[in-house]
């Protein structure tokens, strides 16, 4: 393997760049369109972003302040399973996510890495990716216009398709959890950044307005004494890819997959991308359909997680009793499997070990993670019934 070519210079082209540099002597083509603005998707994540970017790139506490970021110690979720409910997912000390200003990430992972002797940079719209010259070529240059062709696998348990999203300036931080908050045309999140906040509200356009999403949020905004300054909608599509990777070009990110930002797996899961492919091609013991597997054994998982927050709600309204629906159909099948989310979901809610594990992570979270919020959604009922 001596050249590897990565198309896009989005948050997830910059990982990608990151971890082949640090595990390979590849030299790279970084491929690229300048007159392109890049996309600012997701400023949270969960656990495993932050060592990803200390064995990648030696991100540390300094890297941080230059792009606003803020610790994420845990997920504050509200009335998820009745109104008023209302619990915190803390993480574990010494555990932390990110929050951070996405567009500041790629600039500044961008001039961080732009001059490295291993780097080719390349900046043109390239988009017959199998005349390149590299051995392998990595596509993350951004979502699909559609999913309806053959390429696609489209995520049909999630509820969501939409968000509005606001923009709020603060001059510190008013808390460093991420909000998951549960509302009645969908769900809201909030994104705490050092000098800013980020107020998302997820919803399905098809039985909402975005009328509808402003009259809603307002309580949240006043709660925490924030004006939006600017206002972005947002249409999203809910996809995987069928075949993620072939002998020569794999895809990583919105080129890849998209699911709903509840939990935030979105950089976990380009992260694993890499990881696959660098097996694939560097240690030799994984094969192509290998890799392809566990990538869908990853977005099927993620999906599953997900899930679960739609099992329980205090509202009896259109979008949730599709929510309800579609995640019940998504934990029945995996019942009917009894696949790793039925096995690890079933030793959380008999189990009695707190310190008990399970041998891998299902669907981004470990056994910790299920009964946390399993006993907090107040699901453990439902799951019990789903299971006989």
């Amino acid at each position: 393997m001596k050249k590897i070519s990565i198309i896009g210079r989005g948050t997830v082209g910059c990982l990608a760049v990151a971890h082949f540099l640090r595990w390979t002597e590849c030299e790279i083509d970084w491929i690229y369109d300048p007159n392109i603005e890049t996309s600012p998707v997701g400023e949270g994540t969960n656990l495993k972003f932050p060592f990803s970017l200390r064995t990648n790139f030696n991100f540390n506490s300094s890297d941080m302040d230059r792009i606003h970021a803020t610790p994420k110690i845990g997920i504050w979720k509200r009335d998820w399973s009745w109104c008023g409910s209302d619990f915190k997912h803390c993480f574990h000390s010494g555990e932390t996510g990110i929050h951070f200003n996405a567009v500041e990430f790629q600039d500044y992972m961008f001039k961080k890495l732009k001059k490295h002797k291993r780097i080719n940079h390349i900046p043109k719209n390239v988009k017959d990716y199998e005349n390149l010259d590299s051995d392998y070529i990595m596509v993350c240059n951004g979502s699909p216009k559609s999913i309806k062709d053959k390429n696609f696998i489209p995520r049909k348990h999630t509820p969501v398709n939409s968000a509005v999203v606001l923009q709020c300036k603060w001059d510190l931080p008013k808390f460093l959890y991420s909000l998951t908050f549960a509302k009645i045309h969908g769900w809201l999140f909030g994104i705490p950044l050092t000098n800013r906040c980020a107020i998302g509200y997820v919803y399905n356009n098809k039985m909402s307005s975005e009328a509808d999403i402003i009259a809603d949020v307002q309580d949240v905004l006043d709660e925490f004494k924030l004006k939006p300054y600017a206002q972005r909608n947002i249409n999203f599509f809910n996809y995987s890819r069928k075949i993620n990777f072939t002998e020569r070009v794999c895809y990583n990110g919105n080129a890849s997959f998209f699911l709903e930002p509840l939990e935030a797996t979105s950089t976990s899961t380009a992260d694993l991308v890499n990881r696959l492919l660098f097996d694939y091609l560097f240690t030799k013991n994984k094969s192509l359909n290998d890799i392809n597997k566990e990538y869908q054994r990853e977005i099927n998982e993620t999906e599953s997680m997900i899930s679960l927050h739609y099992l329980n709600s205090c509202w009896d309204n259109k979008f949730w009793l599709n929510a309800n629906k579609l995640s019940r159909l998504k934990i029945k099948k995996d019942f009917k499997e009894k696949n790793d989310v039925y096995n690890i979901i079933k030793r959380s809610i008999t189990g009695t070990d707190p310190f008990e594990t399970y041998p891998r992570d299902v669907g981004t979270w470990n056994i910790y993670n299920y009964r946390v919020n399993i006993k907090h959604l107040k699901i453990k009922k439902i799951l019990r019934e789903m299971m006989k």
